[in-house]
């Protein structure tokens, strides 16, 4: 039985206990695990996606998603093996513990982040060709995404590879069952997890006096039951996001189809942002802007200028680079209504600096 309807809330803010408890935020501008200050989580609007795998399928002519879904399950598999014990995968593989004893507190997690409602149907893990786990998520955070993950845990847990099959079973509720697979020999050689070097910096978040969460938090809501969070003042989705994992989409992307995915993956931000999907008000002050930067775990941001001609962003200890440098351009697009050329860099250190120019 799930204990996610025990789950308690800060009586000040709102925020789970457990969602406090298991992050920071530190002053470089990044969020990362309590536990393990070198992984690092984003906190960031999440309904953009599977619509943004699904437009760079359709601009480079064909679907990505069983990429997107191989190298999550990879990407889950890696993370989940360096926070599940040893000795509970030992026991989990002996028969001495039953799987779902070890994933009810998983899925109690994935409400708590926003991953949707978790459902447990049935498994069967006996060293044969047919074994399988099933489970049922209602309005996932991303199909794609989640399939990964689901996929990575078993992995993890019973070892072994494994592939994940998922059909929509009603409105925005989803069947996902894993099955015996292989991996791609490129994801077991070239698939890593950047580790996050924490570094100092300036920002500083106000903070709930009761449990500690930035205050700031105070304008989502949990709605425990669903696994959803929303943003009461955007009416946008938020879910808890591994930027690492993300990122190495979008690289592993890149060995597969070549060069020019990065500009292609801008290219995609920048179209959903010129629509409307703007996840940050670009138009802020500088300094509240900088407060939402760090209360996403997206960076320090030092210089942010938006003019007619042009736009100039520079952000220290950045992660997500592709979305955000996408995000600034469709949004200097939106707001002056032209086209733009955009170039960008990263240093060593993680500064990310963006230049978009009108093509007036």
């Amino acid at each position: 039985m799930s204990a996610v309807f025990e789950i308690r809330k800060c009586d000040e803010c709102g925020v789970p206990l457990p969602f406090t408890r298991s992050h920071r935020w530190l002053s470089d501008g990044s969020m990362v695990q309590a536990m393990n200050q070198r992984a690092r989580v984003a906190f960031l609007e999440c309904e953009f996606i599977d619509p943004l795998f699904d437009l760079i399928g359709r601009i480079i002519g064909l679907p990505i998603d069983h990429i997107v879904v191989n190298i999550t399950t990879r990407g889950c598999q890696l993370y989940m093996e360096s926070v599940i014990p040893e000795e509970v995968r030992r026991n989990v593989r002996d028969g001495s513990v039953e799987p779902p004893v070890v994933a009810m507190p998983i899925i109690d997690f994935c409400h708590i982040i926003g991953y949707g409602r978790y459902s447990f149907l049935g498994y069967r893990f006996e060293g044969k060709e047919d074994d399988f786990c099933t489970i049922h998520i209602y309005r996932p955070f991303s199909v794609y995404e989640a399939a990964g993950a689901f996929a990575g845990v078993i992995a993890c847990l019973v070892g072994g590879e494994h592939s994940v099959s998922y059909l929509e079973v009603g409105p925005k509720l989803y069947e996902f069952t894993t099955h015996w697979a292989r991996y791609p020999e490129v994801l077991k050689e070239r698939l890593k997890l950047p580790a996050h070097l924490p570094r100092k910096g300036q920002v500083d978040l106000p903070r709930c006096a009761t449990c500690g969460a930035p205050r700031a938090y105070s304008r989502y809501r949990w709605d425990l039951r669903n696994g959803i969070i929303l943003n009461t003042q955007s009416g946008r989705r938020m879910a808890l996001l591994g930027p690492g994992l993300l990122d190495s989409v979008f690289e592993a992307l890149e060995w597969e189809l070549g060069d020019e995915v990065p500009r292609l993956v801008v290219d995609a931000q920048r179209r959903f942002t010129r629509e409307g999907f703007a996840p940050i008000d670009l138009s802020l002050p500088t300094e509240e802007l900088r407060a939402q930067f760090a209360l996403r775990g997206l960076g320090n941001l030092r210089e942010l200028k938006v003019g007619r001609r042009e736009a100039f962003l520079r952000l220290e200890n950045s992660c997500m680079r592709l979305l955000l440098v996408g995000l600034l351009q469709g949004t200097f697009e939106r707001a002056h209504g032209v086209d733009s050329s955009v170039d960008w860099e990263t240093d060593e250190k993680g500064t990310l600096q963006v230049e978009v120019k009108g093509l007036h």
